[in-house]
Order: structure tokens, then C-alpha cells, then sequence
């Protein structure tokens, strides 16, 4: 399946419409708890889904701009989708409709992207759409690089391993120099790095300690995945 989609625990709950459409679309759907955003696309890619009246709601009580922030901290593609009417939200919460715009350029400013959705159904097949067009580009950018830079290789090598990304991968290099100076002090990482979540660092633990098994199987009891 190529179509691989990261729910957050509790927006599984909260989020059950978007949840069986993104099924519907042939998508394979894994439940995490996520420190940062509602869904995951792949190491670079995160969204926060905030439905209209919500969006309104985190503008005047400032949980959106300290969630825009983690996000872009995080992730090198961060998203937020707008589900809904905003219009008709802005006019039940009487907010200013130039506090919105003024707080959706901040957004964009501030490096998130922001996608727009009619309904659950749009949103699901907003993440299906990311979720496939990331992979071909980290396809079509792994083929460029064959002759790229030892920065680029290094950067790739860490960026690879559950939850740390583009931007994690950089902080790390920068803190410990080399990427087998990061490798040999990964049990350090939670405490480096924000963000990194305990299920993240046992599964780095285990893809680095796990003895290889030449059958293409993992152990059993030592499945990186669970």
C-alpha cells in the first residue's frame, strides 16, 4: 500500500470521519501519539486539521500560534487545514474578520501552508493527496541526489529514523558534529531535541540495536513497528 497515513490518538477519536474516508481512499491508517500536529504524511510532512469554528476559537485563546510554532519546529512541510465555513464561524464568535486575516497571514509568514477543505470528506482526500504526491517527490529528490553533497547524505541518513525529519536531523548534527557521534549517543536525543517522543526513541532503539535478520523478518517480539 503507498498511501500511509499517521493519526494522532486522539484525533482518531474526534476525527472518525476523516479517518474512514482517508480508509476509503485505499490508505493505510496507523494510530500514534503524536507530540506535534493531528496527522503525519512522512518525516517532513504534518498537519494540524482545525475545523472553522476551532480555528476562530484558537486565535483568541493563542493555541494556534503555539501550535504553528511546534509544527514548523518539527517538520519541514507543515500544514494546516481549514475545514468548514470560516465565514459563518467568524460571524457566530463576532470576531473581527481582519484579526482572522491578520492571523492567517502570521500563519503564512510564520512558514506554515495552509490548505482549505469543504467538509471530513475533503480533508481526507487532502491527506491522500499529500500522502501520495510525498512519496513521488522523495523519489524523484532521492534520484537528484545520487551526486549530491556530504551534507545532504548525512542530513538523509538521520532524517530517515522515526520522528526526526529534516530539521531534527540538522539539530542533532549540529550538536553532536557527526552523524556517528549522534548515532553512538542516541539515547541522549529525547533530551536535545523537543518533540521526540518516547515511541519514537524506542523505535530508533530497536532499528539501531536489533541484531539483522537476513530472512527480511524481524525477530519475534522485535518488530520495529510493534
Amino acid at each position: 500500500m503507498n498511501c500511509v497515513v499517521v493519526v494522532d490518538s486522539r484525533e482518531y477519536v474526534t476525527g472518525q470521519v476523516v479517518v474512514k474516508a482517508v480508509k476509503g481512499l485505499g490508505c493505510e491508517v496507523v494510530v500514534s501519539t503524536l507530540a506535534v500536529g493531528d496527522y503525519v504524511i512522512s518525516s517532513d510532512v504534518a498537519v494540524e486539521r482545525k475545523r472553522a469554528m476551532d480555528f476562530i476559537n484558537s486565535i483568541i485563546d493563542g493555541r494556534l500560534f503555539q501550535q504553528a510554532s511546534e509544527l514548523v519546529e518539527a517538520y519541514q512541510e507543515p500544514y494546516v487545514v481549514i475545514e468548514g465555513d470560516l465565514w459563518g464561524a467568524i460571524k457566530v464568535r463576532g470576531i473581527s474578520e481582519n484579526s482572522v486575516m491578520g492571523a492567517l497571514v502570521r500563519l503564512a509568514r510564520g512558514g506554515v501552508r495552509l490548505l482549505w477543505s469543504r467538509d471530513e470528506e475533503d480533508t481526507a482526500y487532502l491527506l491522500y493527496s499529500l500522502s501520495t504526491s510525498s512519496r513521488g517527490l522523495v523519489k524523484v529528490m532521492g534520484n537528484r541526489r545520487k551526486a549530491g553533497s556530504i551534507r545532504d547524505a548525512q542530513v538523509s541518513l538521520l532524517s530517515s529514523l522515526p520522528g526526526i525529519g529534516v530539521k531534527r536531523a540538522i539539530k542533532l548534527l549540529k550538536i553532536y558534529g557527526t552523524p556517528l557521534n549522534a548515532l553512538v549517543n542516541f539515547r541522549q536525543w529525547r533530551f536535545k531535541v523537543s518533540g521526540l517522543t518516547l515511541s519514537n526513541a524506542v523505535l530508533i532503539r530497536r532499528i539501531l540495536e536489533t541484531k539483522f535478520n537476513d530472512e527480511g523478518q524481524d525477530q519475534q517480539g522485535d518488530s520495529a513497528l510493534g
